[in-house]
């Protein structure tokens, strides 16, 4: 978030908007790469080195048709949107596929050991490194440039720092057999992938068609900006439940019970972020932006709420693979894209505004197919959805409004002011869950005083 916002003060939004064109055919390139076979490895039961290899070539292989794809369709995918610029800027950023096809196994062989210390490690390098050389490169005054070398150089020293952290080396094996095994799961979840970022995406797509490159931009930040924190803490505990959560996958009564938790627990922590982020929104572009970026302020506290959802479709699908349920991921993409791509189409003549509340309202409508599903797995119903969520959600709208009242009447736009109504937010969010009782603050509380007994 730091970074990102360091670099929106020297790189304008139409650069944004260069870079989220060509971020769309990337990810469609990289997701032959990250789905799939990856999820196939931490899921199955007992895994050979074999499995290891087999999926590390497969993956070099797929990278290297990907990336050839990407380089050759590049001056079309620049006609299109009509801007020149992006011919290099796709055949320089398809270099990344490649480099996160060697990464894929080692991340799968770290996640069946729980040993996400190393993968923090690696991530955490990979955002402080890309960070410092692309904000860096901004001030150098490189534009786009500096977007695309933050990419670059993220994927590589994160994949750098993951294959000094793991002992796993590839052997020089291949086996059919066990492709096709993998390949029977993943085939799914690669086409739902596939689907995933196409529709993700095909806002910036259509956006970037009929609208300025600006005005790209200016979508793509905001997206960016409630992504950072939504989509990464939401990716950060599913990737550290769904191995021991493959382990109860044949019990439905200890699933229930667990996903209950992490749900509790995962909207007690999102929903105050997303919520005050939304709030305080006006007053932090103030503070750290020029006032080119104003514009973004609505798109972020719209996509505040998709962000706010997020981890709701996240768990449901994640539940689903769990279960090996991968046909069901694929079924249930399908509806959900299709009532997307329905409500973006119907959205584009009316404005950008009118195309973010498509995506909150197809978000929201998505629930449906999910929570059906779940509940035909293991009793997760709609209700109990609701009732888990109710409780942090009601208290993250109290506080954000509480901080709300303040930017909106200008009672101080400064440094201090933004720290002061942080804490006031919090509080409030704190205050309200305690008196309500929310599960997950009694969940942390709990393991904070066991924690405390422990040590003393």
């Amino acid at each position: 978030m730091l970074f990102l916002l360091l670099l929106a003060r020297y790189v304008a939004p139409d650069a944004f908007g260069l870079l989220a064109m060509a971020m769309v055919v990337f990810e469609l390139a990289n997701v032959f790469i990250t789905s799939g076979l990856g999820v196939a490895l931490i899921r199955k039961k007992v895994v050979t080195d074999v499995d290891l290899s087999t999926v590390f070539y497969t993956n070099l292989i797929l990278s290297a048709i990907a990336y050839i794809i990407l380089f050759s369709t590049a001056p079309y995918i620049a006609e299109f949107y009509e801007q020149p610029e992006l011919t290099k800027i796709i055949q320089a950023m398809g270099i990344v596929v490649f480099i996160n096809a060697t990464k894929l196994v080692q991340v799968a062989v770290l996640s069946r050991t729980m040993n996400f210390k190393a993968q923090m490690s690696a991530s955490t390098s990979g955002a402080i490194g890309s960070g410092l050389i692309s904000v860096g490169a901004a001030w150098l005054g490189l534009g786009v440039w500096s977007l695309v070398l933050q990419i670059l150089s993220a994927s590589l020293i994160t994949s750098i720092v993951l294959w000094v952290k793991s002992t796993w080396r590839p052997s020089l094996i291949f086996s059919a057999k066990s492709f096709f095994e993998m390949l029977r799961f993943g085939k799914n979840l690669l086409i739902e992938g596939f689907m995933e970022i196409l529709s993700q995406n095909s806002y910036i797509l259509l956006i970037g068609r009929f609208f300025s490159a600006e005005i790209t931009g200016l979508y793509f930040f905001a997206s960016r900006v409630s992504s950072v924190i939504s989509s990464q803490l939401t990716s950060a505990i599913q990737q550290a439940t769904f191995p021991a959560l493959s382990t109860l996958q044949d019990d439905d009564d200890s699933l229930l019970y667990k996903y209950r938790q992490i749900m509790q627990l995962m909207i007690f922590i999102i929903a105050p972020i997303m919520a005050l982020l939304a709030s305080l929104s006006p007053l932090i572009f103030e503070l750290f932006l020029d006032k080119q970026w104003s514009g973004a302020v609505l798109y972020l506290q719209l996509l505040c709420i998709v962000g706010a959802v997020y981890p709701l479709h996240a768990l449901n699908i994640n539940l689903m693979n769990v279960k090996g349920r991968s046909d069901l991921v694929l079924k249930v993409g399908l509806i959900k894209k299709s009532v997307s791509l329905i409500l973006l189409i119907a959205a584009i003549p009316f404005g950008v505004i009118a195309v973010v509340l498509s995506q909150v309202l197809g978000t929201i409508l998505a629930l449906i197919p999910n929570t059906y599903i779940s509940t035909k797995l293991i009793g997760y119903t709609f209700s109990k959805q609701f009732k888990d969520i109710i409780k942090p959600v009601f208290s993250a709208i109290c506080a954000g409004l509480v901080t709300f009242s303040f930017v909106f009447f200008e009672l101080g736009y400064s440094f201090v002011s933004l720290f002061l109504l942080l804490i006031l937010g919090c509080i409030t969010y704190l205050v309200i869950s305690a008196i309500i009782k929310v599960e997950g603050a009694l969940m942390l509380w709990n393991k904070s005083t066991r924690l405390l007994k422990k040590t003393h």
